[in-house]
């Protein structure tokens, strides 16, 4: 008798070694479906970051531009006189011209550690990838940028926004 229970062990371990076998490669394939979810889930997370960050930044960029426009377009008193006169409020003028300064820096340090760089362009070969030529004049040299009128940027290497530009056109061109 304990010969013929042998078989029938035998028969039941294999059966119990197949349903572990089962039961462990299902363990895996789950736990591998979960690790790929969770890379997924990062990938997703990140671009989501990434995308957010864009946004942010692109509405920040007008704000930034008025301070810009602002500061090119100061009036520029050259009469001394004048300036002795109303001291004042050309000390007034001076602090605010100075405090409009320190916001524009510490705007262009914010976004720079946003990932953040301005594209340059004045002097630079005119560029359809970075640039928008909204104006032509007469130059030295065909397609160089003179002139930048809106800054562009790029963040993390990718375009948010072209830079408007003026260029030449070589007067040989013509």
């Amino acid at each position: 008798m304990p010969e013929d229970n042998q078989p029938e062990e035998q028969s039941n371990i294999e059966l119990l070694q197949q349903d572990l076998d089962a039961v462990t490669n299902n363990w895996k394939r789950a736990l591998a479906d979960f690790e790929n979810y969770k890379k997924r889930k990062e990938a997703e997370n990140k671009e989501l970051v990434e995308f957010a960050r864009e946004v942010a930044v692109v509405k920040l960029l007008p704000a930034l531009d008025s301070l810009e426009q602002a500061l090119k377009h100061m009036p520029n008193e050259e009469n001394q006189e004048l300036r002795i006169k109303n001291q004042e409020f050309f000390k007034k003028y001076d602090n605010w011209q100075t405090g409009v300064n320190g916001i524009v820096m510490q705007l262009d340090k914010a976004l720079g550690e946003l990932g953040v760089k301005k594209i340059e362009a004045v002097g630079k070969k005119f560029d359809p990838n970075f640039h928008e030529a909204v104006r032509e004049v007469e130059g030295e040299q065909d397609h160089v940028v003179v002139d930048e009128l809106q800054t562009g940027f790029e963040l993390n290497g990718k375009l948010i926004r072209p830079s408007q530009v003026v260029i030449s056109k070589s007067k040989s061109a013509n």
